[in-house]
């Protein structure tokens, strides 16, 4: 070792280096893995900016549907009201000289929201407090917190149910389907596309909605289904000498029966999802196990099945697996073995065994198309009380499609509530043994449709990327 004399203020110093640390040290270094520079590397400019980037793919301003709900706080966890109905029959209401009145009523109905709690817990250790970082350690952590909770609020308004996962909210669409089957308003497209459908995808549900006594004026749909609605109006855009646009993007969709809002703040929603792949997810230790096993078989529909929409055209060999879900994630799924064989007319019934010691709350049910071996997504539900529950599939709801859903937001009334017990909020928690501030992030409330028949849903359609049909 060479002993390397250096000047400084205080006269000379000497320390121990050899002549190729000293090369190095002073050397500008070449390669991309900053860990494998050992003792510095001196010549080197770095970026010291105190900010990090984020590279997720919500932020505050894509929750769109969180953004647009009005809030109204309630103080319990189950908020009440009436809602009414009709006013009584209105057809009917003549009477000739001297007789007496006809009886008429209004038609009122009780509805009970149950609040729901969403909640992450979060820390900082005592020593990110301390030291110097890109941002503030507390700080930042509680902006992601935050930012959790207010995605899983934006993604339940589109996907929650209770009846699958009991600490859900339900869903918007969900609120949609649970209303007598004569009432809401559900167009079923049966794997076509915008573009094959046209404008009637827009101005069938809009006619719907306003013979209901709706003015639909919001719509929301995957960012998958983007491009193919602006496409079915890009061929009446005229344009003049003077436009440098190459295609202008249409935020607003006039029918007969009102504007239909289809972008701006509203439109397509990143945390809307489509009926794809499931995969695993969620926490390994908490998430259910597997179904133990799913026994399929085929016959024709009775009458307590339902009507099957399995077709001549449909018939074919399906396959199936079958995911548990809880609040904590998704289990692998438990597919049948062979492809089933399915005629038109039929019904296809899955007994399903959940597994015995964490069996979970809620089934996914995934399927293939006619003749495939991908499955996607069908429909979720609850897992029943007995030992097997069996689920009945009538391909009535279609494996990789989409869906839209149509919204009356302008009434005498907020059509459109979000019930909000307490406001999203940071609740410090206790220190225990653990060098560390830790804390929860918060959100209690649910979301409400006061009048379901005035908006409406448009399934089973096609996307590209999901299956053909």
């Amino acid at each position: 070792m060479n002993d390397l004399f250096l000047e400084s203020e205080g006269g000379v110093v000497s320390g121990t280096m050899s002549e190729e640390q000293l090369v190095k040290a002073l050397s500008a270094g070449y390669g991309t893995d900053s860990a494998q520079f050992i003792n510095g590397r001196a010549m080197i400019p770095e970026d010291i900016e105190i900010t990090m980037i984020n590279a997720m793919r919500e932020q505050k301003e894509d929750l769109k549907l969180m953004n647009l709900i009005k809030k109204r706080p309630v103080r319990s966890t189950v908020h009440e009201y009436n809602r009414r109905y009709d006013v009584g029959d209105h057809e009917h209401v003549t009477a000739g000289e001297g007789e007496g009145s006809p009886n008429t009523s209004q038609s009122i109905q009780r509805v009970t929201v149950p609040i729901k709690y969403l909640q992450t817990r979060r820390a900082v250790t005592d020593q990110m407090e301390v030291v110097d970082s890109f941002e503030n350690a507390f700080e930042s952590e509680k902006l992601a917190g935050t930012l959790t909770i207010l995605r899983a609020s934006e993604y339940l308004c589109f996907h929650g149910d209770s009846d699958v996962v009991p600490t859900e909210w339900d869903g918007l669409p969900k609120q949609i389907m649970k209303i007598p089957a004569h009432q809401r308003h559900v167009s079923d497209y049966r794997g076509k596309t915008i573009t094959s459908v046209g404008d009637k995808i827009v101005t069938d549900m809009m006619h719907n909605i306003a013979d209901a006594g709706g003015d639909a004026n919001i719509l929301f749909f995957p960012l998958i289904l983007t491009m193919e609605l602006q496409e079915l109006v890009r061929d009446r855009v005229r344009f003049g000498v003077t436009d440098e646009r190459a295609a202008p993007v249409i935020d607003y969709w006039p029918t007969p029966y009102g504007t239909l809002k289809i972008g701006g703040d509203v439109g397509m929603n990143k945390l809307y999802k489509v009926k794809g792949p499931v995969r695993e997810s969620g926490d390994p230790n908490m998430r259910p196990n597997a179904p133990t096993s799913v026994v399929p078989s085929a016959a024709a529909a009775t009458p307590s099945d339902g009507e099957s929409k399995f077709s001549n055209a449909d018939a074919g060999n399906y396959n199936y697996a079958v995911h548990a879900i809880n609040q904590y994630g998704i289990s692998p799924g438990t597919p049948i073995g062979a492809a089933q064989t399915v005629a038109g007319g039929d019904a296809v019934k899955l007994a399903i065994t959940p597994d015995s010691s964490k069996p979970g709350t809620g089934l996914i049910i995934c399927r293939s198309n006619k003749d495939g071996t991908e499955v996607m997504e069908v429909a979720r539900i609850g897992i029943a009380d007995a030992a097997t529950t069996v689920f009945t599939d009538l391909n009535e709801d279609l494996p990789g499609t989409a869906s839209m859903l149509f919204l009356t937001e302008r009434k005498l009334q907020t059509v459109v509530e979000f019930y909000q017990l307490m406001p999203l909020r940071m609740r410090p928690l206790f220190e225990s043994n653990r060098a560390e501030k830790p804390f929860f992030i918060q959100l209690f409330g649910a979301p409400d449709l006061k009048v379901p028949r005035w908006c409406g849903l448009a399934k089973n359609i096609a996307y590209q990327g999901g299956f053909s049909y």
